[in-house]
């Protein structure tokens, strides 16, 4: 069926063009006028409801361009909840349409829906991929065609998860920016320590190893599946770590890191040792962890779009699992003061800082 659609979609937009020619000079500068905002917008923070309002209001009124341009459409589902979920999606949602302007439409998922009604919808808009947001919108887009690309993202997942998803832009904070982070904030650190389970990080894990080489830094993965035996690896590691040199990242790992036990345990230990703790999540920050890095949600939605783009250039790719490269900075300063780091020239990347004065 698509290698039907395809010749007949350009034959389509070939009749277009040649009918634009016909337009007025006037017209076409009116035009141009009015489709350059976009550019102008681009470089605005896109989490305002203004901007948004703005997006919303340009993708209604430029029908006749959107389905004149070459490439399919970009559909967006995700669940329709209340706030702070919505002003979060809402926000991802501007960043994709940033960064593919005309091509974005978006479906709310507010109860469940027949898979033939949601496809059905999709088709009739022409949806060429599909951008599913959290677990509500990765269930809805496994049941689609498989002729349907998926890119899923706003989740915390393993490559396992998501059946059906070309890519998967996990929540998880690239390692190469963790890493990067932790050199810039203690260039002294050269061994790192880190507990996690296969099930959910494996393939984050062999990011990890090429990320902290790169940095000059020895990764010591210890794994398990077991929170009793989690914890006694951390209190092996806290009793042979060296101070300076040695420091502990936390990944997103249920099976390893509960908010009772371990985690307390760990940030307690560390402090008395004034060892180094970062995090791939933020809440780690506000309790005790140097520094972690969290989503940037507009910067998220374009990391989600380029994913779409190239996926409807390039069909058949194998799937891949991503993780985040469009996070910000949290960094716990009283943490920072009590290790004796010096943040006079990091302050500048900090977006976040606590304690919240």
């Amino acid at each position: 069926m698509r290698t039907l659609v395809r010749p007949l979609r350009a034959i389509g937009h070939t009749l277009l063009r040649l009918a634009a020619l016909a337009v007025p000079l006037l017209s076409a500068v009116l035009m141009l006028l009015f489709t350059s905002e976009p550019a102008r917008a681009d470089g605005v923070r896109a989490d305002t409801p203004i901007l948004q309002n703005y997006l919303y209001t340009l993708a209604a009124n430029t029908e006749t361009i959107r389905h004149s341009a070459d490439a399919g459409r970009i559909a967006v589902i995700y669940p329709e909840l209340g706030e702070p979920y919505r002003s979060v999606f809402q926000q991802i949602l501007s960043g994709i349409e940033l960064t593919a302007p005309d091509r974005v439409f978006s479906i709310a998922l507010s109860s469940p829906e027949p898979p033939e009604q949601l496809t059905d919808t999709l088709q009739k808009k022409g949806a060429a991929v599909v951008i599913a947001l959290g677990r509500h919108g990765l269930k809805a887009a496994s049941n689609l065609p498989a002729t349907i690309p998926v890119v899923g993202g706003a989740v915390l997942a393993a490559p396992d998860d998501g059946p059906g998803v070309a890519t998967l832009v996990s929540l998880t904070p690239d390692p190469r920016l963790l890493f990067r982070h932790l050199k810039q904030l203690a260039p002294s650190v050269r061994r790192v320590f880190v507990v996690y389970s296969a099930r959910q990080n494996d393939w984050l894990i062999a990011l990890a190893q090429k990320a902290a080489k790169a940095q000059g830094v020895e990764l010591v993965s210890i794994e398990t599946d077991d929170l009793r035996v989690a914890l006694q690896r951390f209190r092996e590691i806290v009793d042979s770590a060296e101070v300076g040199n040695d420091a502990i990242w936390l990944p997103q790992d249920t099976a390893v890191l509960d908010e009772q036990v371990v985690l307390p345990f760990v940030l307690q230990q560390a402090w008395d040792r004034s060892l180094i703790v970062f995090s791939s999540t933020l809440a780690h920050v506000r309790r005790g962890a140097l520094f972690a890095l969290y989503p940037d949600n507009v910067d998220m939605g374009r990391q989600l779009a380029t994913a779409a783009l190239e996926l409807d250039n390039t069909p058949g790719q194998a799937r891949t699992v991503q993780p985040l490269r469009e996070v910000r900075l949290a960094l716990n300063t009283r943490t920072a003061g009590h290790l004796g780091i010096n943040l006079e020239t990091s302050l500048k990347d900090v977006a976040l800082l606590f304690p919240v004065r």
